[in-house]
């Protein structure tokens, strides 16, 4: 990015984008931390880069810093990413059921905890009372056979084929009839595309290779994600898991881009 004439110009530029983003004043640059790092790549670089849509990068943050427990970022993104009306409420709600089912109930609580605050900040800012989410309920109930049907039709949708055999409850009760059949299933709020990425940043940020690889792979073979957004997608990851976990993530994008003949 060479648009810049000064450093000045440079560093005004990403504090706008900062503030645009972050929907709050930008800090001072009181070290390199903030000046080059914060400021400079992460908002003045790699926020602007096209590719994927505002709303993706939300995704992708609020996935990252959940997983890292990062409790000051958890709290300033998503109030960002609500304040900013680039996630409503109701979406920012099925997201958080998304990704507590990826990485469990206490990283969620966290998430569920902020949004809250968040969401009753921004009533007393407006002046308005604080809002009801319109979630949309539980699955009803049905006969244990047809759950599982419910289930498996859900994978081969998610996954493009029909994965290994469930012959543990885990892969039976735990993922198939509640992951896939009562979590992928739900289209009210998130599209498969919004769950493919919190699946592939939540994976990819605990180290999960298997899932991640997996993730990547059916996002390339059901069109859910290019071979170019998805790697636009890692240097969002990167910036906000680290470079050695974006690093791992490449690489298996490359595996899955090769193993299906994206990216030729």
């Amino acid at each position: 990015m060479g648009e810049w004439s000064s450093h000045e110009e440079r560093q005004t530029d990403a504090r706008a984008a900062y503030e645009r983003i972050m929907t709050t004043p930008s800090p001072p640059s009181s070290g390199a931390y903030i000046d080059a790092g914060v400021i400079g790549f992460v908002f003045g670089e790699m926020w602007r880069r096209g590719v994927l849509t505002p709303r993706d990068r939300r995704w992708i943050t609020l996935s990252c810093v959940g997983a890292c427990d990062a409790a000051i970022p958890i709290e300033s993104h998503v109030f960002a990413a609500l304040n900013s009306d680039e996630v409503t409420l109701e979406e920012f709600d099925e997201f958080v059921l998304h990704f507590a089912t990826e990485l469990g109930w206490p990283k969620g609580s966290a998430l569920n905890l902020q949004g809250m605050v968040a969401a009753a900040r921004i009533a007393e800012e407006k002046g308005e009372p604080m809002p009801e989410v319109a979630f949309e309920p539980w699955a009803d109930p049905v006969d244990d056979a047809a759950r599982r049907a419910r289930g498996e039709a859900a994978y081969r949708d998610v996954h493009g084929d029909t994965g290994t055999p469930a012959f543990t409850a885990f892969r039976g009760t735990a993922s198939l009839d509640f992951r896939y059949g009562e979590v992928w299933t739900r289209d009210r709020y998130l599209t498969r595309r919004d769950r493919r990425i919190v699946s592939i940043c939540c994976s990819a940020a605990v180290s999960a290779v298997a899932p991640a690889r997996e993730h990547v792979r059916a996002a390339l073979a059901t069109g859910d994600l290019t071979f170019e957004e998805l790697q636009e997608l890692v240097v969002h990851f990167a910036v906000y898991c680290g470079w050695a976990l974006g690093e791992q993530l490449d690489d298996l994008l490359v595996d899955a881009a090769t193993e299906v003949g994206a990216g030729d």
